[in-house]
């Protein structure tokens, strides 16, 4: 495999992405968020973020997480919840850097994490960036993670699931193991650039899966078999706008 070509400033990165230049960050440890409404920003985090309250933003923070679960998780109670202009470090330990419902992401820097994020009902990831990804013992390293959820949307980021330093593609940048009893319904992926994944989209054989849609998406060479396992399951459609980063042309499947 070779390296992958840098992608154009059209997709997020390091400039575009997590603490805003000239950001003065104040230490804070863990944090338990249960006020609705609370607007938590310019702190740097050591520990995790649970979050239980409606309407929470977090915003211009850097989270370090040093140990296993997630760097921010919502609860049953929790609704709404913003994630805006945050760098999430997983310090190579952290299991995920966000689970599991009812989040938007915006602009955020996800690195050095065992899987990027988990994509439960009401998700949205935009314009973010998640790369480095940790390598672990047993670890199917994702970007990306679903199964059982409606209402997704993750449009125009960057997901760098191949490592570079090692030459590992990881897992995916995108895997979707929803099945019978865990169907996924009503998941939108556009405009992103993927690099890397054993597939870079992972499909399981026995999907369940109602309008998952894949459009205007560019993909790098640096998988291990292909971009896309099983594109012709029920329930998928696959544009022909989703095309090469190095060529500009269709991806076939």
């Amino acid at each position: 495999m070779s390296t992958p070509p840098t992608p154009p400033t059209d997709w997020p990165g390091p400039t575009t992405t997590g603490v805003p230049s000239g950001t003065v960050l104040v230490p804070s440890g863990p944090l338990n968020l249960r006020t609705d409404g609370q607007d938590v920003s310019g702190l740097d985090i050591i520990g995790s973020v649970n979050v239980y309250a409606k309407n929470v933003v977090l915003r211009s923070s850097r989270i370090t997480c040093t140990g296993p679960g997630f760097a921010i998780r919502t609860f049953d109670s929790a609704t709404g919840l913003l994630i805006e202009d945050v760098e999430i470090n997983g310090d190579g330990e952290t299991d995920a850097a966000v689970g599991h419902a009812d989040y938007t992401l915006r602009r955020v820097n996800i690195h050095d994490v065992i899987n990027g994020l988990s994509l439960g009902t009401r998700t949205t990831v935009v314009d973010s960036w998640i790369h480095d990804l940790a390598q672990a013992d047993g670890a199917h390293n994702d970007c990306l993670q679903t199964s059982g959820a409606d209402d997704i949307v993750v449009r125009h980021n960057r997901l760098d699931a191949y490592q570079a330093t090692t030459g590992s593609p990881m897992n995916s940048c995108l895997s979707i193991q929803a099945t019978a009893d865990q169907t996924v319904r009503s998941l939108l992926f556009e405009d992103n650039y993927c690099n890397g994944g054993n597939y870079t989209i992972s499909l399981r054989p026995d999907l369940a899966a109602v309008n998952l849609v894949f459009r205007r998406n560019t993909f790098g060479r640096d998988y291990r078999y292909g971009v896309i396992a099983r594109p012709n399951l029920p329930g998928i459609t696959w544009g022909k706008s989703n095309v090469w980063f190095d060529t500009g042309e269709p991806v076939v499947t």
